[in-house]
């Protein structure tokens, strides 16, 4: 059974690259900039989350943080013996953190702000193994056990290297289809060996997340290939660690909480909206960033958070093609940088006052 490592924001890939907040560049808005680019601000007058659930399928979530507060149900922790209920202590703080961008309410000075702040979160935490990766199998129990307990949004902000095509990947975007959920996922970030779109993002189907500078180019971090679907802010985004020190980061996995954060406010604005229809209101009205139409980088364009939720928008995704349900989906072929091979990622922040962590 092949692993995934975790595209996370504090401690597992090296994908995200996290100091304290003091440190940071004095002229950056860490609090709203990602907010304002996705126009979040105008959309939560149409829109704020209110009975969405939204499962973060990471390393836990803590409950007791203000910005969360009675908005975190008791979720389960998946291990090589199946779910155990309730056991989501997120000891890493990585997946507080993408909760946090995802459905953080601002209560007070040093909240996360995040994109539905009445949205609820369901944490499903994922067993690591001693060398800190995932087990491939573990990520999509977890992400069925989500559907099963009503999750209408999956945040998968992890990422590993591209697999032979497996039966789960079917299963898993056929699950998800049968069960009106929409699957958001991180395409991992670059390292020397790896360029291309990581798993689960690969899977026709997913919302491959990539991500964006606070230029409005993309993210010089980021992962890029014909898998990308749409694009959102990685760089510069603050939340609080494991230890409740106010920090940036920057890293695919915060885009796609973002996106996830998104798709919990069209959700809410539009209760009787399919999957397919909350992809179509993400794809057909993301802002043209790239090349006319998708382009290898920032798929359809970049969020509009405004636009998704107040766009006169139905059916079927008109720019994006939804997978039908098959006997054998495509699978994509990834690109690799040239001169090398696949390797797998650190499952290790890497070392230094800016770490590399998702």
């Amino acid at each position: 059974m092949r692993r995934i490592a975790v595209a996370v924001l504090l401690a597992l890939v090296p994908v995200l690259f996290v100091v304290p907040l003091a440190n940071a560049d004095p002229s950056m808005d860490a609090e709203n900039w990602y907010l304002e680019a996705m126009k979040v601000y105008q959309a939560r007058e149409l829109s704020e989350g209110d009975g969405v659930t939204v499962a973060v399928i990471d390393t836990g979530v803590d409950p007791g943080r203000s910005e969360l507060q009675g908005r975190v149900l008791p979720g389960a922790m998946i291990t090589k013996d199946g779910p155990r209920p309730a056991r989501t202590f997120d000891e890493d703080g990585h997946g507080t953190a993408m909760a946090g961008l995802i459905a953080g309410a601002e209560t007070g000075e040093d909240d996360a702000i995040g994109v539905a702040p009445k949205a609820t979160i369901l944490p499903v935490k994922i067993e690591r193994d001693s060398d800190g990766t995932l087990d491939q199998k573990r990520v999509y129990e977890g992400v069925r056990w989500a559907i099963d307990q009503g999750a209408q949004v999956i945040n998968l902000s992890l990422a590993g290297r591209p697999t032979e095509d497996e039966s789960w990947k079917r299963e898993l975007v056929e699950y998800a289809l049968a069960h009106d959920a929409v699957i958001v996922a991180a395409v991992g970030n670059r390292s020397v060996a790896e360029t291309s779109v990581g798993e689960p993002a690969s899977i026709p189907g997913v919302i491959a997340v990539s991500g964006m500078g606070k230029d409005g180019s993309i993210w010089s971090g980021s992962a890029t290939g014909d898998q990308v679907v749409l694009c959102a802010p990685a760089e510069d985004l603050p939340h609080l660690d494991s230890e409740g020190t106010r920090r940036i980061a920057s890293g695919t996995s915060a885009a796609t909480a973002l996106v996830s954060g998104t798709a919990a406010l069209i959700r809410a604005a539009h209760p009787n909206a399919s999957a397919a229809e909350v992809v179509s209101r993400l794809v057909n009205t993301a802002a043209e960033a790239g090349e006319a139409g998708r382009d290898p980088i920032y798929g359809f364009g970049t969020v509009d958070a405004y636009a998704a939720v107040s766009a006169s928008v139905s059916g079927e995704p008109t720019r994006w093609t939804w997978p039908v349900r098959t006997s054998r989906l495509p699978v994509p072929t990834p690109t690799w940088a040239a001169g090398g091979s696949p390797r797998p990622r650190s499952s290790r922040c890497a070392p230094g006052p800016r770490r590399s962590c998702g």
